[in-house]
C-alpha cells in the first residue's frame, strides 16, 4: 500500500510536471500527429512545440487557421492543460478566429466557465473583442468597396482616348437622327468633390442628426407621425403603422431599382445616414411641415419636394386622394436626394435633373401616372412642328426659365431620357458619371454619345414625331 501510495503521488507529480511543460509550448516526448489541412494538404510528423497561433513539428510550423475547425479544436485540447479555465478561453479566440468554429469556441467558453466561475468577466471582454473584430471587418470592408465607387464615379479620367466618331459640328442640326457614337473629349475641367466616406460611427451619428431633425419638425406643428425605419430611409407618416410601413418597402424597392439602373455594389448606402421622408395624410399638414423645417411654401399643385441640405436629403409630400399620382411624385421627389448623393453633388442639367426622376417613377412600379401624363404632353408639344427641343435644353433652375410654360420642360426632359436609356443604357449611366465627376453635360454627351446639344434635340424630335 506504501508502494502504491508513492506511485500515484509519482504520477500526479509527472502530470503536473507534463502539463506544466505543454503550457509553456514544448511538447515532450514529441506528439505523433496526422491531419489535412483546410488546403487538401495531409500534415504529418510530430509535434515538439506549440501554442494558441500554431503548433511545430518534423513538417515545420502551421497555424491554427491551417486546419478545419474539428482538426484544430480536438488537437488543440490534446496539447493544452485541460484544467485550467484561461487555457480554454485562449482556445474560444483561437477558433473564433476560424471559419464556422463559433459553435465550438461557445463550447469552450463554456468549459472555462465550469473550471473557474471568475472567468466570466474575462468571457465576456472575449465575445465583445471578437464582436468589435468582426464589425471593423465588415466596416472596413464597406469603406473599401465606398471608396472604389467613388473613385469610378468621380475618379476617373476625364478623356477616353478614341477616334473621334464622325457627326456634325457643335452646333448644327442634322436632317435626321444620328448614330450615337462615343467620340474623344480633352478637358481641363476640374474634378467635382466626391461625398466623403463615413465610418460606422459617422453614419450613426449622421442618422441620429437626421432623426432628430425630424423630431423637432413635427413638434414645431404638433402632430404625431408613426415612424418606420427601412433601409435606406426613415419614412415619418401621418398615417396607419400598416401604411407606413408598406410606403417604407415601397421605397426600399425604389432604392433598389435605381441602385441596378447604376450598378452600385450590393447593399450600398449613399446616403448621409439614411434620408428622411415624411408623409403628411393632408396638404394643410403638409405646408405646415414645410414652413417649420424649411420655411418656405410649395408652389400651388405641389404635393411633394426634395429638399437637399449639404449632405441631408429630405422628402416631403402629402398623400392626395389619388394614389397613384401622389406614388409617382414621392418616387420623383426620392430620386432627386438619390442623384444628389451619387458621387458628387454636382448636379444633372435640369430636362436630365427632372427627367430622370420621371423616368425613375414611370419604371418603378406600374400604375404610375407618369407615361400617362408626360408623355402625351410631350408627343404632343414637339408634333406641333413649332417648337424646338433644343430650347428646353437650355432651360435651367437658375435664370428661372425651368420648366418652361405648362411645365413642359418635364414632359421633354422626360422623353429625352428615355429616349438616351433606349439608345445606350450604358453610356447614359456613364454620362451621368461624367457630369458628376465634373464635366459640362453637353461635354459629356459628345464624350458618350458623340452628338451636340443641338444633335440631341434634333434625335429626339426625330424619334417621336412619328412614333410613341
Amino acid at each position: 500500500m506504501i508502494r502504491f501510495a508513492q506511485f500515484l503521488i509519482l504520477l500526479a507529480f509527472t502530470a503536473i510536471s507534463s502539463a506544466s511543460a505543454r503550457a509553456q509550448g514544448v511538447v515532450e516526448p514529441p506528439l505523433p500527429w496526422k491531419v489535412k489541412l483546410i488546403t487538401g494538404e495531409t500534415l504529418k510528423g510530430t509535434i515538439s512545440k506549440w501554442d494558441f497561433a500554431g503548433v511545430d513539428g518534423s513538417f515545420g510550423h502551421a497555424a491554427w487557421t491551417s486546419f478545419k475547425p474539428d482538426d484544430a479544436n480536438r488537437m488543440c485540447k490534446k496539447l493544452m492543460d485541460w484544467r485550467e479555465g484561461s487555457q480554454y478561453i485562449q482556445l474560444a479566440r483561437m477558433l473564433f478566429a476560424l471559419d464556422g468554429g463559433d459553435k465550438l469556441a461557445e463550447a469552450a467558453l463554456r468549459d472555462a466557465m465550469k473550471r473557474d466561475q471568475k472567468l466570466d468577466p474575462e468571457i465576456q471582454k472575449l465575445r465583445a473583442e471578437v464582436a468589435e473584430h468582426r464589425r471593423k471587418i465588415v466596416e472596413d470592408r464597406r469603406i473599401a468597396a465606398e471608396k472604389d465607387f467613388q473613385a469610378k464615379v468621380v475618379g476617373a479620367d476625364a478623356a477616353v482616348k478614341k477616334d473621334p466618331a464622325p457627326h456634325a459640328q457643335p452646333g448644327s442640326v442634322v436632317p435626321d437622327a444620328p448614330h450615337a457614337q462615343p467620340a474623344s473629349v480633352a478637358t481641363d475641367a476640374p474634378r467635382a468633390q466626391p461625398w466623403s466616406v463615413a465610418t460606422d460611427a459617422q453614419r450613426a451619428e449622421a442618422l441620429t442628426d437626421m432623426k432628430a431633425d425630424a423630431d423637432r419638425w413635427l413638434k414645431q406643428v404638433n402632430l404625431r407621425y408613426s415612424v418606420v425605419e427601412a433601409k435606406y430611409w426613415v419614412v415619418y407618416a401621418d398615417l396607419s403603422i400598416d401604411e407606413t410601413k408598406d410606403l417604407a418597402r415601397r421605397m426600399d424597392d425604389m432604392y433598389q431599382t435605381v441602385a441596378q439602373m447604376f450598378a452600385l455594389p450590393e447593399g450600398l448606402n449613399i446616403f448621409h445616414g439614411k434620408a428622411v421622408v415624411i408623409i403628411s395624410a393632408t396638404e394643410p399638414h403638409y405646408r405646415a411641415i414645410e414652413m417649420a423645417a424649411f420655411n418656405s411654401m410649395p408652389p400651388p399643385g405641389a404635393i411633394g419636394l426634395c429638399h437637399m441640405v449639404g449632405p441631408k436629403v429630405v422628402v416631403t409630400a402629402y398623400k392626395s386622394d389619388d394614389a397613384n399620382r401622389f406614388m409617382a411624385t414621392l418616387v420623383h421627389e426620392a430620386s432627386h436626394g438619390f442623384m444628389h448623393r451619387y458621387g458628387s453633388p454636382s448636379r444633372l442639367p435640369s430636362w436630365a435633373d427632372e427627367g430622370y426622376a420621371e423616368y425613375v417613377a414611370a419604371e418603378s412600379f406600374p400604375n404610375s401616372t407618369t407615361k400617362g401624363d408626360r408623355k402625351p404632353q410631350g408627343l404632343q408639344w414637339i408634333r406641333s412642328g413649332t417648337n424646338n427641343v433644343l430650347n428646353v435644353l437650355r432651360m435651367n433652375y437658375e435664370d428661372g426659365s425651368w420648366p418652361g410654360p405648362d411645365a413642359i420642360g418635364y414632359a421633354i426632359g422626360y422623353l429625352t431620357v428615355d429616349y438616351l436609356m433606349q439608345t445606350n443604357r450604358q453610356g447614359f449611366g456613364e454620362w451621368v458619371k461624367d457630369v458628376k465627376a465634373g464635366l459640362s453635360w453637353e461635354e459629356a454627351l459628345q464624350k458618350r454619345f458623340g452628338w451636340s446639344a443641338a444633335q440631341l434635340a434634333q434625335a429626339v424630335k426625330v424619334r417621336y414625331r412619328a412614333r410613341d
